[in-house]
């Protein structure tokens, strides 16, 4: 994902209103404005103090006392360190609200990348003001959006414009107190936060177990919203089929803002429940096609007429004339035409599946030959299954089956 395609969010403003704020405002601006544009944020900041202060003085004196003071919306180095502490690349709140504030944000960097992840941040809400500053997406006419922080993460050929106008307007103390609070390594996970995680234990290759809790990142709680939303889309009629499969969202928190203020909406999860199992023949033909044991022939009464030729077979050794033979040839003949058939077509299906799979159908393996494939299957007991065993590897199968690959060959 690109990072704009992972923009953090923020309620929906107009571009006037909405100078502070965690999306883009809709304010693009040429690079001359970058500093004019973190005035108005640094304005809209002391207004936000001035409102307060003006409610305090008239509740005072409602009150018949004297007002208290209000919190300053400076921003100071203090405040943007806190902020940036703060951020991570991975809020475990999103996983267990129940994570505790000392071990419920990390920072991740990517083995073998020279890039930062981005970044969201976790603050109380007093700072989110604040964050909103560090964080705003500046809509520069001809570069990407990104924020302060972006830049101080990931600078390129118009980071130093950019900071250069920030720091005029709060200061170089803030902007070096930012910059060095995101530009140290990543704390090293060394506790699990307190909180319901899942589990998964693995096995170490020097023996004993892995434990494991896997934590997605907090840009694909954002990036989970455009993946899921085809699943919910109404069925047009005459339209594409919506592929739906069997998923439900199931809302575990109204007020994600308790988790960061720069995620809006509410915490969803997405449960999916395995697809309907396949047919018993089709589950062994995909079996058969990534390299499993080719199917059975489940053919209603064909142990019937295999047992009935061991019965045949065995009358012919004590009693035999030319109609008996003749019987027990067309029988045996007649088992291995059927499984030969069923052969044929199991493989015909097998090759059509593997091209929809991208398996090259000559990797296939070889087909048994129809005493197995007359064999392989349950048998109502073990000397039934002797008997059918003895029946199909007998001289007399034998020759019937050299007798039909001679008739196919010739």
């Amino acid at each position: 994902m690109t990072e704009r395609e992972t923009e953090i969010e923020d309620d929906p403003g107009t571009p006037d209103t909405n100078v502070l704020s965690f999306r883009p405002p809709g304010r693009p601006l040429n690079v001359t404005e970058i500093e004019a544009e973190y005035v108005l944020m640094r304005d809209r900041l002391k207004a936000e103090e001035a409102k307060k202060a003006a409610a305090e003085r008239l509740k005072a004196a409602k009150e018949g006392r004297d007002p208290n003071p209000v919190r300053s919306m400076d921003l100071t180095p203090e405040i943007a360190r806190r902020v940036c502490e703060k951020s991570g690349t991975h809020l475990l709140k999103l996983v267990s609200p129940r994570a505790d504030g000392d071990h419920a944000i990390l920072s991740i960097s990517e083995p073998g990348s020279n890039r930062r992840k981005p970044m969201i941040p976790s603050v109380n809400a007093a700072d989110i003001p604040f964050a909103k500053v560090l964080y705003r997406p500046l809509e520069i006419i001809g570069s990407p959006t990104r924020s302060l922080v972006d830049h101080l993460l990931n600078p390129d050929d118009l980071s130093d414009r950019v900071c250069d106008a920030f720091a005029a307007v709060f200061g170089a103390e803030v902007l070096e107190a930012a910059s060095q609070a995101l530009s140290g390594a990543p704390k090293p996970v060394t506790k699990l936060a307190a909180g319901e995680f899942p589990i998964i234990f693995l096995p170490d290759p020097n023996g004993g177990d892995i434990q494991v809790t896997p934590v997605s990142p907090a840009t694909a709680f954002m990036g989970m919203k455009s993946v899921i939303s085809p699943f919910f889309k109404k069925q047009e009629k005459g339209g594409p089929k919506v592929p739906r499969g069997r998923f439900h969202k199931q809302s575990v928190s109204a007020q994600i803002q308790n988790i960061s203020g720069a995620i809006g909406g509410q915490r969803v999860r997405l449960l999916a429940e395995m697809p309907a199992g396949l047919e018993r023949a089709e589950a062994e033909l995909h079996r058969y096609v990534r390299g499993g044991s080719f199917p059975r022939w489940r053919e209603a009464e064909v142990d019937v007429w295999v047992l009935r030729y061991a019965e045949m077979l065995a009358a012919d050794g004590t009693y035999n004339d030319r109609n008996t033979r003749a019987a027990l040839d067309r029988t045996a003949d007649r088992l291995i035409r059927d499984a030969d058939r069923f052969v044929v077509e199991t493989v015909e299906d097998a090759r059509d599946l593997a091209k929809n799979l991208s398996i090259a159908p000559d990797e296939l393996a070889e087909p048994p030959g129809a005493g197995t494939v007359l064999l392989r299957r349950r048998w109502e007991s073990d000397d039934a299954f002797q008997r059918a065993r003895r029946a199909l590897s007998s001289a007399h199968f034998e020759y019937r089956l050299l007798q039909r690959r001679e008739t196919k060959e010739g």
